[in-house]
């Protein structure tokens, strides 16, 4: 049985009726919908950054269970380090996306400030995650290397590498700055500074959308002209802010959800494009260390290569799919 611990949100609605939170420009709904995501979010890097005591004292305050709307966003504390680390960053990610997607509706003096504060935390986990994956991408070939000693020599490396990632981490924990961050994202909810605006309600976080799919057709030009790692991943990158904010749009218009889940099948190939390249590279940068294992480390990287080249086969008919979601639902946005 899972020991994984849930802690219940306070709901936005409380018993009278009244919507909990901050005032908006965009009337009851759409604030709604944007406080419970960044609820959501907030409450998934708690949960998962701090300890398990720290945590639950922080998010207890809720005291009955409710229904989520946004799919499968449910907040959970992961029973590995590695995995809590990865659910943190992923919860700043969301949340970083979500003010910049959405950033019109947000007071620039308090948005701006908050997304650099996060942008700077999850470049900290950025490092841990991404050596993690990394080691994670070469174990799957290290069986391909006879030599035990060489396979246990690279295992080695990479685990210490993790570990003083890891390390620096808990360094960055230990300080102010990172205190304020964890104080910003736990009452992000009651802090929220919305524009002051005349805009209508209806549609107004669809529209927002609008910029977040041109980045994309813009990258995706840049990526079908010259598919190097860097347009691939810039790519990704822009994918990821589209589901993010058609996730949050999805809960009132199912359509954007057909754009979310094809962005993401096109954002997880071309993580697969970045995650054999960075490998690749990785071990070619060891060899410059240690000339002695270009011979015995050559198969593994030419592995990852084929792997690479396997994944850039058809990351572009997956693009392909998120141009006829949006083309379906999208282009009908005043």
């Amino acid at each position: 049985m899972s020991n994984e611990v849930v802690v219940p949100r306070q709901p936005l609605i409380s018993d009278s009726g009244a919507l909990r939170g901050p005032p908006g420009p965009t009337g009851p709904l759409y604030r709604l919908l944007l406080t419970d995501a960044f609820d959501q979010f907030a409450r998934n890097f708690v949960l998962n950054d701090l300890s398990e005591e720290q945590s639950v004292k922080r998010l207890e305050a809720g005291h009955r269970a409710i229904t989520y709307p946004l799919a499968r966003r449910e907040p959970r504390r992961r029973n590995s380090t590695l995995g809590r680390i990865h659910q943190a960053r992923l919860s700043l990610r969301r949340l970083r996306s979500t003010l910049r997607t959405f950033g019109d509706l947000f007071e620039a003096g308090w948005s701006a400030p908050l997304q650099s504060e996060l942008s700077w935390y999850a470049g900290v986990l950025g490092e841990v995650r991404d050596l993690d994956v990394l080691r994670t991408s070469i174990s799957t070939s290290l069986g391909l290397m006879g030599d035990p000693a060489i396979r246990s020599f690279v295992t080695a490396r990479l685990d210490q590498l993790v570990t003083q990632a890891q390390d620096r981490c808990a360094v960055e924990k230990s300080t102010k700055r990172y205190a304020c961050v964890v104080d910003e994202v736990s009452t992000l909810t009651r802090s929220i500074c919305f524009e002051a605006t005349g805009r209508p309600e209806h549609g107004e976080l669809s529209r927002l959308l609008t910029p977040a799919w041109r980045d994309v057709k813009k990258a995706h030009r840049k990526a079908r002209d010259h598919p190097n790692n860097d347009h691939l991943h810039q790519l990704r990158i822009e994918l990821k802010r589209l589901q993010c904010g058609c996730e949050v749009v999805g809960t009132v218009e199912a359509p954007a959800l057909r754009v979310a889940r094809a962005a993401e099948t096109a954002q997880k190939k071309l993580g697969i494009v970045h995650d054999q390249a960075a490998t690749r590279q990785w071990l070619r940068a060891l060899v410059v260390t240690e000339p002695d294992l270009k011979y015995p480390l050559r198969g593994i990287e030419d592995f990852h290569n084929r792997e690479r080249k396997v994944a850039r086969r058809d990351w572009g008919a997956t693009v392909d799919d998120v141009h006829l979601a949006w083309r379906s639902w999208g282009d009908l946005i005043p």
